[in-house]
C-alpha cells in the first residue's frame, strides 16, 4: 500500500518541512508516503478523483488515540487497499466536495491545528503506527 498526503499550499516553515521529512523518510522503509501539494480545492479534487480510499482530516470527525490510529492503519494495509490518501483541508476546511468524496473523517486532535502542525502530527503518528506494527522500539507506552 501507498500513502498519499494531500495537502493546499506548501510548508513554508523549515523546521516543519525537515521534521516532516525526517518522519516520512523513516516511514519509507515498510510504507512509502508521499506529500502532494495542491494549488487549491480543484487541483486536490481532480487528483483525488477516482480513489478508492480517501480520507478527510476533520477536527470534528472521531479521534483515536494511537493505539486506536494503529489498528486502523493496520486494518487499511491488510484490507488490500492499494493507495490510501489523507486530504489536509484550506484553512476555511475543506470544500463540500472534497467533503463528498471522502470515504471516512478523523480527526488528529480535537484541537483546530495549522496545515503544517498537521502535517508533521500526521507525519509523526504514521511512523509511530508503523514501529508498534513492526515492533520496534520508537514507542514507549
Amino acid at each position: 500500500m501507498k500513502v498519499e498526503i494531500f495537502m493546499i499550499g506548501k510548508i513554508a516553515d523549515k523546521p516543519y518541512q525537515k521534521l516532516v521529512e525526517l518522519y516520512l523518510d523513516r516511514c519509507s522503509r515498510r510504507l512509502p508516503v508521499e506529500i502532494i501539494f495542491c494549488r487549491n480545492e480543484d487541483e486536490l479534487l481532480r487528483r483525488i478523483a477516482a480513489k478508492e480510499c480517501i480520507v478527510a482530516l476533520d477536527e470534528h470527525a472521531p479521534c483515536r488515540d494511537t493505539d486506536g490510529f494503529c489498528r486502523w492503519l493496520e486494518q487499511k494495509i491488510n484490507s488490500g487497499v492499494n493507495r490510501l490518501i489523507f486530504c489536509l483541508g484550506a484553512a476555511e476546511g475543506h470544500d463540500p466536495r472534497v467533503r463528498a468524496a471522502a470515504t471516512e473523517f478523523i480527526s488528529l486532535s480535537p484541537l483546530t491545528l495549522n496545515h503544517q502542525l498537521a502535517l508533521l502530527v500526521l507525519s509523526e503518528q504514521l511512523y509511530r503506527a508503523i514501529s508498534i506494527m513492526f515492533g520496534e522500539p520508537y514507542h514507549k507506552a
